[in-house]
């Protein structure tokens, strides 16, 4: 088991590499970092959560980030579980809807067979 100071330092850089991926779309690094029953909530959105299926499409097109930074990230760990508070701005795109923005993101990470994966986010708009 690790300790929770290597696992915080752990879930900063999956973070980055997360959405690293997704600009990149990378799909194959997105499969694994992206669990099974993964659900994305953002009101601004769409009043209802989006599906693992629905993200990795707006990964596959339409979901189009320039640049994105993040500006906080506090990490927190309970066993197997982490959760990130972050302050998060990027310069993207969704088909023609600019959502070019800070956000603040809680992201809830699980290990599983030792491997960690994001299986909630949620996003609200700052800006």
């Amino acid at each position: 088991m690790s300790d929770a100071a290597t696992d915080r330092v752990e879930l900063a850089r999956l973070e980055n590499e997360w959405m690293s991926a997704m600009q990149a779309r990378d799909m194959d690094r997105l499969e694994e970092l992206v669990a099974d029953g993964f659900r994305f909530t953002a009101i601004h959105l769409s009043p209802e959560p989006f599906s693992r299926e629905q993200w990795m499409g707006a990964a596959r097109e339409g979901y189009t980030i320039v640049s994105f930074a993040y500006e906080r990230m506090d990490v927190d760990i309970f066993g197997d579980t982490g959760v990130i508070h972050a302050r998060f701005s990027q310069i993207a795109s969704f088909e023609s809807t600019n959502l070019s923005n800070v956000f603040q993101l809680t992201d809830i990470w699980a290990r599983r067979d030792g491997q960690w994966q994001v299986v909630a986010r949620h996003s609200s708009e700052l800006g």
